[in-house]
């Protein structure tokens, strides 16, 4: 696992915000997780990062941690092995931080398969899935589309309307 901070996040710690999360964006983090699943998709095989970072007190999340974990992929499959989410769990409580999203590549267009339904990161209500198509080569935020899971059931949300510092 690597993680890159992309902005000092000196709140303090807090509980989970209720569904539906709102994020707020460190500046850079489009950017660098672009960069980062390009890099690790090599335009030619699926590729993963998670944001992190602590809640604020009006309830929305501060994103300010980028994780890389290791993982497993071809060009239409990706897994991230048991050992490697418990790293990545023990990283979170050590820094006093939360996921609030995934984000991962697909070769073509961007859309939430029935793999990515059945395996996700996350099934805590309010977490989000991002998917970004064709393996990150296009410019930073272009075709990204994001899920949201409450009660276990995905369903598409706006970024416009739920993550504060996207202007794409």
């Amino acid at each position: 696992m690597e993680v890159r901070v992309v902005a000092t996040n000196s709140l303090v710690p807090a509980p989970r915000p209720s569904a539906p999360v709102r994020l707020r964006l460190a500046p850079g983090l489009v950017d660098a997780t672009q960069a980062a699943l390009c890099a690790g998709s090599a335009a030619r095989r699926e590729a993963i990062v998670l944001w992190a970072g602590r809640a604020d007190v009006a309830g929305a999340a501060v994103i300010s941690h980028l994780i890389l974990p290791r993982f497993v992929s071809r060009r239409d499959y990706l897994t991230i092995s048991q050992a490697e989410r418990l790293e990545v769990a023990a990283y979170l409580r050590s820094e006093q931080l939360l996921a609030f999203a995934d984000l991962h590549t697909h070769p073509g267009v961007a859309f939430l398969s029935e793999a990515d339904i059945a395996n996700p990161f996350s099934v805590r209500d309010g977490f989000y899935a991002a998917v970004v198509p064709d393996f990150a080569l296009r410019e930073a935020g272009h075709g990204w589309r994001f899920y949201e899971v409450r009660a276990r059931k995905w369903m598409e949300v706006n970024p416009r309307e739920r993550i504060h510092g996207w202007a794409f």
